[in-house]
């Protein structure tokens, strides 16, 4: 089972997580998104006010894009792994080791690579609505739709390699590599001595955790090179940027078993995969939601929040190691992004003659919230130390440059290397990280929510061949059964209608002469297991069904519609409906709605045992 959501424990100092990307696994102190807003797991509506404050991230977790190049040659695959590290603390304290299969390549992405694909590829779930029949006129008795509360609006769930190559092997540690790398110091080392290895790391300021050195050692054993990174000598943690390690490998992975030493309970790992086609979990199950349990009412917005999420719930009965699929089709959905040729044109900038017409030209062009912005602007145009005395914050500082430009004494600044360093920082790895995406025809997002008991084995992905694509975007329709003018449109009968044509009542009518304000009840839908079907795939087809809960849910929604009147059974399903073949199909019956008052009201639904069994066929039929 899995613990309960908590607080990350501050542990400065010591090592806080392990995280792993396609043979590769990272330790660092402490990490939290910097500066992170918890938008309930959703992302918020829209930036913040303040255009420097860094846009809001979903919650704590593990994210990494996969790039997966094949050499059409038959040579080894080329695996470029974008790695966004999250952290707080103290910068002095920040270690990170990364193990490696073959000897990396190393450069730095940006933030907004994965801020951007958060929003761009984030689950939608939308309500429909509909009536069947005609209704009488509503009568609000004074009062108007939105008064009365019965209505709930929708809304979407919603930075190169370079330094100094290493001067070969120091003892029985292979320095491969050794110098600078973005904001980061940087070696590549290897040793088929653990006890050497980590000898290295602790002499040269990496920080080694008691639970860590057990699994040093057996990388070691599988002869890996590991990447260790410190920040360089006066850089704060706000210059963290995504790590990019490009290798040879077969597949990508992420070996759990090193998150767990330090992770968070209920901990989100989102991974990317940019390929030829559909990717899949290998050693974990691909799970799918079983859509009658997402409220609809509220943009899904159960789907993913920190606490108890239905995505959460999916994976604990699949046994706690399970992605689910969110998205798969074409990596055409990210094109422009990040970078067009014309969306960054840094004339404004190098005509800016003050600090405040510089700012604004990034503000202009869309820069101002990129997480890299902040630090080059305080080392360029640094703020007046009466104003940091006054504890005015960086973001502040910029947001109302022009005001304070007015009044105080600025420092020195330097705005044409400024704008050689964001060309540099920023908008290179903008153009690069775009480059990657739109070099592979297919996109794959996997998310899953896992705590350290779960832990127990790494998590490898591969191609998969004969599965459709996930899309973004799903859809249920509220249908409201005013038949012909027994009802009005507020106080009429309402069925919850999903894509692979279910149904279950979500409001019994009335036969009252005025709204009587009764809002949809999904709460019958609520103890149906979140999962519908879990799967060990291969590379062919769906692979092995390991889970499958239809006759749970279709007990569950049977319980749901038989709670309401048993006239419901004799109400048909209306043409064009999900599932139906003709006025009448499904329900047994043609017959009018009749109404008898709210206590024993005639309402009406498809025949249980038809809708069990329609469901079962159906729904095989639209697996993904």
């Amino acid at each position: 089972m899995r613990s309960e959501p908590g607080r990350m424990e501050n542990r400065v100092g010591r090592v806080a997580r392990w995280t792993a990307f396609a043979g590769v696994s990272l330790v660092c102190a402490l990490v939290t998104p910097r500066s992170a807003r918890a938008c309930g797991g959703l992302f918020c509506d829209g930036p913040p006010a303040n255009p420097f404050a860094p846009l809001p991230v979903a919650q704590n977790g593990e994210n990494v894009v996969f790039s997966i190049d094949k050499d059409p040659a038959g040579g080894a695959t080329k695996m470029t792994a974008q790695i966004q590290i999250l952290y707080t603390g103290d910068a002095a304290q920040f270690s990170w080791v990364v193990p490696v299969d073959a000897m990396p390549t190393l450069g730095v992405g940006t933030d907004q690579l994965f801020t951007s694909l958060l929003s761009a590829t984030q689950p939608q779930f939308q309500a429909l609505s509909d009536v069947d029949g005609t209704c009488l006129p509503d009568n609000y008795g004074g009062k108007g739709i939105f008064d009365a509360g019965i209505i709930s609006t929708p809304t979407n769930s919603s930075g190169g390699a370079g330094g100094a190559t290493g001067g070969g092997p120091t003892g029985s540690v292979n320095v491969t590599f050794q110098g600078g790398v973005g904001p980061y110091d940087a070696a590549v080392i290897q040793s088929t001595d653990p006890t050497a290895l980590k000898t290295w790391l602790t002499t040269n300021g990496y920080v080694v955790d008691d639970s860590a050195s057990a699994i040093i050692d057996q990388y070691v054993k599988e002869n890996k090179f590991f990447v260790a990174l410190k920040l360089m000598n006066g850089m704060g943690t706000s210059s963290i940027q995504p790590i990019v390690l490009t290798f040879y490998a077969t597949e990508p992975c992420i070996p759990l078993r090193l998150t767990a030493i330090a992770a968070n309970p209920d901990m989100p790992v989102r991974v990317w995969v940019l390929a030829d086609g559909r990717v899949v979990p290998k050693t974990f199950l691909e799970v799918q939601i079983d859509e009658a349990r997402i409220d609809w009412l509220n943009g899904g917005s159960n789907y993913s929040s920190i606490s108890n999420s239905l995505l959460s719930q999916a994976a604990d009965e699949a046994g706690g190691n399970a992605f689910i699929t969110e998205y798969a089709g074409p990596a055409s959905i990210a094109a422009q992004l990040l970078w067009s040729p014309t969306r960054f044109d840094l004339t404004a900038l190098q005509a800016a003659q003050t600090p405040p017409a510089y700012v604004q030209a990034l503000i202009n062009l869309g820069l101002a919230s990129n997480s890299q912005v902040l630090p080059l602007l305080d080392m360029y145009i640094p703020m007046p130390a009466d104003l940091k005395a006054m504890g005015i914050t960086d973001a502040q500082f910029y947001a109302n440059i022009s005001s304070y430009y007015s009044q105080y004494a600025f420092p020195a600044f330097d705005l044409a290397t400024l704008t050689t360093k964001i060309s540099a920082n920023i908008i290179e790895p903008l153009h690069a990280a775009q480059t990657m995406i739109d070099s592979h025809a297919y996109m794959t997002r996997m998310n899953t929510f896992i705590s350290p008991p779960e832990m127990t084995k790494d998590a490898f992905f591969f191609a998969s061949t004969g599965l459709g694509d996930v899309p973004l975007v799903h859809t249920a329709t509220f249908r409201t059964m005013c038949g012909q003018m027994k009802f009005m449109g507020c106080n009429a009968p309402v069925r919850l209608e999903l894509a692979d044509g279910r149904k279950a009542w979500v409001r019994a009518g009335s036969t009252a002469t005025t709204c009587d304000y009764r809002s949809y009840d999904l709460s019958g839908l609520q103890g149906l297991p979140a999962s519908a079907m879990a799967f060990q795939r291969d590379g062919l087809g769906e692979g092995m069904e390991v889970v499958d809960n239809s006759a749970a849910i279709d007990k569950g929604l049977a319980a749901n519609n038989n709670a309401y009147p048993a006239e419901q059974n004799m109400f048909p399903t209306p043409t064009g409906a999900p599932g139906a073949t003709s006025a009448s199909s499904g329900g047994g019956c043609s017959c009018e709605m009749g109404g008898r008052g709210a206590g024993g009201l005639g309402l009406g639904i498809l025949a249980l045992g038809v809708a069990a069994g329609s469901f079962a066929v159906r729904r095989r039929r639209s697996r993904r």
